[in-house]
């Protein structure tokens, strides 16, 4: 009975042994792999920290990049057009033409244009123009194209040229253009939320100069287009000289001025016209002396004109002498034909001492003389008659004066100092002289008054001023 007990008691305790074992070993394979899952996380954290590492790491320079792109997004949306940009681009093109002295033709959209693929957030757009130009209205086209903000190809040019045996002598070559341009919309794809940067200001103002750098890459730099300036058109007119002394006149600006001198002669023959035909003597004065005003002013512009070589197109010159010059001259000639030898008329010199009045009061004396000599040989005639003398007086004073002031300018007059003391003759160096007042400096040239900013002289009956120079070692006359 005792063996049953303690075989039995031998039994339990093996079992719960063998139950404990199981539950301890249990425990254990759990423990490892408790253990072997917190090992995989701790190496997953160790990978995330370390990217956050490296990202840290690597956000100061991509929040510079961030805040350099949206800086200069302004400047890339203004070259690459959104759709409302691109729907008035047409009227921006009409703008160009007119502005550059011509009218479109047509402005037609290209029916292949390319949209971009899913990648690319802008589609081509093309356009074909068709105009008519002449070389340099097309040249400041093309130069407003170019200094347009938005990005603008020209893909194509086609030019026909105007014909030159199609041209009379006033005529500006027209040439038929087709232009082919190409430009771009911007269509974004998507829009992503913008991530917000703290102290963006602060940090945009660190990164001014790489800003400013990107934006004057894109931007379109500034050119001032000089026009006809010197210039001839290439493909029909190789005529024009070029012009290095000075801007000169267009040839737009050319052809204006011949025009509107053509017209003024046409006027001028119809007013010779109406005082030839006059019904009695006052009508015919009275028209005569219209006349004479009306001549005297296209005159002296053609005398201004011919004496400043303001015409360089052949052309314009052409007809300037065939239209104008020869035109006045004829009716000159047959006004002084008519008069039965009697010279100029009153409202004739009247005019040209008027003409030689204005000349002088701008200090073109060389003009002053020239309108003198249109009627110097007539004026001996002109003094036969006593109501003209008086007039013919004047008229040679006037070219004395002019005369004058121009021999004088030619003296040359070296003033290199004037010293002024009290209760001393003032003294002036000249030409390496001394002279005091009312000496003789040279032929009719007398010192008149010495002054710190001024020396007159008394020169063939009138003062005329030599005006100092403040720094005479620079400019000693002037």
């Amino acid at each position: 009975m005792e063996q049953t007990d303690d075989k039995k008691r031998w039994i339990v305790l093996g079992t719960v042994t063998v139950v404990l074992a199981a539950t301890f070993g249990y425990m254990i394979y759990h423990q490892h792999e408790e253990l072997d899952k917190k090992r995989a996380e701790a190496d997953q954290l160790s990978v995330a920290i370390a990217q956050e590492r490296k990202l840290i790491k690597g956000t100061p320079e991509l929040v510079k990049t961030v805040i350099v792109q949206r800086e200069t997004d302004t400047v890339i949306k203004e070259i690459l057009s959104d759709t409302t940009d691109i729907e008035n681009f047409v009227r921006t093109l009409d703008k160009f033409a007119e502005e550059s002295g011509f009218n479109l033709e047509s402005a037609k959209q290209n029916q292949n244009n390319r949209r971009g693929s899913t990648k690319e957030e802008f589609e081509r757009v093309g356009y074909r123009l068709n105009f008519e130009a002449d070389a340099f209205q097309f040249l400041a086209f093309l130069h407003r194209l170019e200094s347009f903000a938005r990005f603008i190809s020209v893909t194509s040019l086609k030019l026909r040229t105007a014909g030159r045996m199609s041209l009379t002598e006033e005529d500006v070559p027209q040439h038929s253009i087709t232009l082919d341009l190409e430009t771009y919309v911007y269509v974004p794809r998507s829009v992503a939320k913008e991530a917000r940067i703290d102290r963006y200001d602060h940090k945009r103002d660190l990164l001014i100069g790489q800003i400013s750098k990107k934006t004057s890459a894109l931007r379109v730099s500034d050119y001032t287009y000089r026009g006809r300036r010197g210039r001839r058109d290439p493909w029909i007119d190789p005529r024009v000289p070029a012009e290095e002394d000075g801007p000169g006149l267009t040839i737009q600006e050319q052809l204006a001025i011949v025009e509107r001198l053509a017209e003024q002669a046409l006027d001028v023959r119809d007013a010779w016209e109406v005082a030839r035909e006059a019904d009695n003597v006052i009508e015919a004065m009275r028209s005569r002396t219209v006349l004479e005003e009306k001549l005297a002013l296209i005159e002296e512009e053609v005398r201004r004109i011919q004496l400043e070589n303001q015409l360089s197109y052949i052309n314009a010159a052409r007809r300037f002498n065939k239209e104008v010059v020869e035109a006045v001259a004829l009716v000159r000639e047959e006004m002084e034909g008519d008069g039965g030898g009697l010279g100029p008329g009153i409202a004739q010199l009247r005019e040209t001492a008027e003409a030689m009045d204005r000349h002088i009061e701008a200090f073109e004396y060389e003009l002053a003389l020239q309108a003198f000599k249109t009627i110097e040989g007539k004026l001996a005639i002109a003094e036969n008659d006593q109501r003209k003398v008086e007039l013919v007086k004047n008229l040679r004073f006037l070219r004395s004066v002019a005369r004058n002031v121009i021999d004088f300018e030619n003296v040359k007059l070296e003033i290199e100092g004037v010293a002024i003391q009290a209760e001393m003759r003032p003294v002036v160096l000249i030409n390496g002289r001394s002279y005091s007042e009312g000496e003789l400096v040279g032929p009719d040239l007398i010192i008149h008054r010495i002054a710190m900013d001024l020396v007159e002289f008394a020169f063939r009956g009138m003062i005329l001023g030599r005006i100092l120079d403040p720094d005479p070692q620079e400019n000693p006359q002037k």
